[in-house]
């Protein structure tokens, strides 16, 4: 049974559902590689994974705006047809999923994957079906950071009570992306973020394992 005030749980899903860091990297190295920027080692790539990917290729390799089209082709050339699927959803997560809904939280998902790549994977590792709305980034609509995709499910979904809303994520990127509309973060240390990252950012909460997220939200 629910015991919290809070009915809507926002959830990332890079680092949070899915352990997407080696399809992101490897799309990240075919893309710059391509582009003509000396490849990055394994260990400096893992800051790509968790920001969007225009946030990454501006601010980590400084591809200006106006080539990001250009790369994220490069991107897509690995992405689509094999790094989308170099993913596997962290265990214990669908068995916190179905407790979750069974207590009666409308579950959704807020990413700054591309919107298709979030249908693509949760529908793969049959993830939808816990959901009731699942939203990703759209850059051709200025859908392109955290911020922008929460407003976007806050219109569309629709909530209409935001104190009654919770972001679990594992970035801080989750975190100040809800903080923009007042909504408190859970921080889920499963995946890409510290606990440091999460409090300094400013989650509510932190969990180690789905478990454990579960035994605070039940």
């Amino acid at each position: 049974m629910n015991k919290n005030r809070y009915d809507t749980l926002l959830f990332d899903l890079d680092g949070t559902l899915t352990d997407s860091a080696p399809g992101v990297m490897n799309s990240f190295h075919h893309a710059l590689t391509s582009y003509g920027i000396e490849p990055a080692t394994h260990e400096e790539l893992k800051k790509v994974v968790g920001p969007p990917l225009r946030y990454s290729f501006s601010v980590f390799y400084g591809v200006p705006e106006e080539r990001y089209d250009d790369i994220m082709k490069y991107y897509l050339e690995y992405y689509l047809p094999k790094g989308i699927y170099e993913n596997s959803v962290y265990p214990g997560v669908p068995e916190m999923l179905g407790r979750l809904k069974e207590a009666g939280y409308r579950l959704i998902v807020a990413s700054s994957k591309w919107q298709k790549g979030v249908d693509i994977v949760m529908d793969h590792f049959g993830l939808s079906q816990y959901f009731d709305f699942m939203g990703g980034s759209e850059v051709s609509v200025g859908r392109v950071d955290k911020s922008d995709v929460i407003r976007w499910i806050i219109d569309t979904a629709p909530i209409t009570d935001l104190t009654g809303t919770l972001m679990v994520g594992d970035r801080m990127y989750d975190v100040e992306g809800a903080a923009a509309f007042g909504i408190k973060t859970a921080g889920v240390l499963w995946g890409y973020g510290t606990k440091e990252e999460l409090d300094r950012a400013g989650a509510v909460m932190t969990a180690r394992t789905p478990e454990d997220l579960c035994g605070l939200l039940l």
